[in-house]
C-alpha cells in the first residue's frame, strides 16, 4: 500500500510539473484556476494510462508480422505466449496504477468545481 501511495504522489508531482512546463509554452494549458490546473493534471495522467492500459486487447500485428514469425521459428523451446501474457499483465497493472493516481486530482477538480 505504501508503494502505491508513493507512486500516486510521485505521479501527481511529475504530472503537475509537466502541466506547468506546458503552460509556459502552450497558451491552452495556461490555467487561471486551480480546478483547471487539476483537470489538466488528470488529462496528463489518464492519457498515459490510456496509452499503456491495453485492457486485455490482443495485438493485431504480432501474428501478422513476417519478421516476428521468422524469429519465433528460429528460437526453439521459448514460450512466446507466456512473454506476451506477462507483457499484457504488466501493461494492465501500470495502466491501473496510473488510473488510480489520477483519481485524487480528479476528485479535487470536482470538489473545486461544485463547492466553489
Amino acid at each position: 500500500m505504501k508503494k502505491l501511495l508513493n507512486m500516486v504522489l510521485i505521479t501527481n508531482i511529475l504530472a503537475a510539473l509537466v502541466v506547468l512546463l506546458l503552460s509556459k509554452y502552450i497558451a491552452f494549458f495556461a490555467s487561471t484556476s486551480l480546478s483547471d490546473f487539476l483537470f489538466f493534471v488528470v488529462i496528463v495522467i489518464w492519457g498515459i494510462a490510456g496509452l499503456t492500459w491495453e485492457g486485455s486487447n490482443d495485438s493485431r500485428n504480432w501474428e501478422l508480422d513476417p519478421t516476428a514469425k521468422k524469429a519465433k521459428e528460429m528460437v526453439a523451446g521459448h514460450d512466446f505466449e507466456t512473454d506476451f501474457e506477462n507483457q499484457k499483465r504488466q501493461n494492465y497493472q501500470f495502466g491501473l496504477i496510473m488510473f488510480i493516481a489520477g483519481l485524487p486530482a480528479f476528485l479535487g477538480c470536482l470538489l473545486l468545481i461544485f463547492i466553489f
